[in-house]
């Protein structure tokens, strides 16, 4: 066991150094390289508990009850990267700090315990055992809630999803709640019976919380930041992004001051863009600069495809996407080009999305359409 933590402790300094390689290490990235960093004291603290021996010399008290409390770090960083990823003009400031609180006064409590040589009454050890299984809870459940709105989000903004819905860390988020009952409940087992829980979980927890590092560490030095920089098409953008922020949550527009005759406008100059320069073809075609060609704002786009084509951003560019690779499998171009080719010059940006697209307009798979037209 001790080699999976040294193994694991290795590859997590190997990511983090990665990362910090970067030459653009925006928000997201330092948030994740200071949870991964947490991740190696956890590490650290599992490797003291199977290497020493009693009686802990002080600094091995010092890292084991600072990875005893950690959970209530985990659960805060977790949520600003979360955060840092999903909301466009996210930055860091004091009141985040106030996450961390009681992670601060939990180990004071330690270390006043370890400083005055007294042993920790049990009943204040055990609240905070439980306390700090329901904060990494309660965090869990915000990620969740919050990764939800962001997928229902990015729908209305970008054409192409891929490496913008989070996926992973919704999955991440599902696997620490795994981590958190097989952990969580081992200790409290160990902590109120008089069941014995080999380190409070034993190996499965451990090798799971090193498999969740890995992944974490992969995923994280491998995800692009979703929102970059727009322009648009009037001087006050930062009040349209922040407008824009809500459009995916609106369903009634009440306050965008777009009346029918305006929206009908917007709605005859989009069509008429889509056929004559077919904007669709870009694979990082997004609200923003589709706005920006008809100078228009992008809510009051995004509001003219939402309720008068009936579709998000979304599906309403890869239907034509969809289009474009059957005119182009119609016509025999997947005679000199594969039907990824196709899907690539048809806008895509991946075989999946493609796939999945073209099976939702037409209810075919590409292969099959390209049998039953050949």
């Amino acid at each position: 066991m001790q080699y999976l933590f040294v193994a694991s402790g290795s590859l997590t300094l190997f990511i983090i150094a990665l990362i910090l390689g970067k030459q653009n290490k925006y928000l997201a990235n330092r948030i994740l390289v200071v949870w991964l960093i947490l991740f190696v004291a956890n590490l650290i603290s599992l490797f003291v508990l199977y290497e020493a021996t009693l009686p802990f010399s002080l600094g091995q008290h010092l890292i084991l009850e600072f990875s005893e409390v950690s959970i209530f770090a985990h659960g805060p960083l977790l949520w600003l990267y979360t955060k840092s990823l999903t909301e466009e003009s996210f930055y860091l400031k004091w009141e985040h700090s106030y996450h961390f609180v009681p992670f601060g006064i939990g180990y004071t409590l330690f270390l006043i315990q370890i400083f005055s040589g007294t042993e920790m009454a049990s009943i204040l050890r055990n609240s905070i055992t439980i306390l700090k299984m329901g904060s990494l809870l309660v965090y869990l459940v915000l990620v969740l809630v919050k990764l939800k709105g962001h997928r229902a989000r990015v729908a209305h903004i970008f054409s192409n999803v891929e490496h913008k819905n989070l996926g992973w860390i919704s999955f991440l988020s599902w696997g620490i709640l795994m981590i958190w009952f097989i952990a969580g409940s081992g200790l409290l087992l160990d902590r109120f019976t008089a069941i014995v829980i080999p380190q409070y979980g034993g190996m499965i927890a451990h090798i799971a919380i090193c498999l969740f590092i890995f992944l974490m560490g992969y995923f994280g030095l491998h995800q692009p930041s979703v929102f970059m920089e727009h322009t648009y098409p009037d001087s006050d953008s930062a009040n349209v992004s922040k407008r824009e922020t809500t459009v995916a949550n609106s369903s009634k527009y009440r306050n965008s001051g777009l009346d029918a005759k305006g929206s009908k406008q917007i709605q005859q100059a989009l069509l008429e863009l889509i056929k004559t320069t077919r904007p669709y073809l870009d694979k990082e075609l997004t609200l923003y600069n589709l706005a920006e060609r008809l100078k228009v704002q992008p809510n009051h786009l995004s509001q003219v495809i939402n309720s008068l084509e009936g579709k998000n951003f979304f599906d309403f560019i890869n239907m034509y996407r969809v289009e474009a690779a059957k005119e182009k499998i119609q016509l025999g171009d997947h005679r000199n080009l594969t039907l990824l080719g196709i899907a690539f010059e048809s806008g895509f940006n991946s075989k999946a999305s493609f796939n999945r697209a073209f099976k939702k307009f037409t209810g075919q798979t590409p292969t099959e359409f390209k049998k039953h037209t050949s």
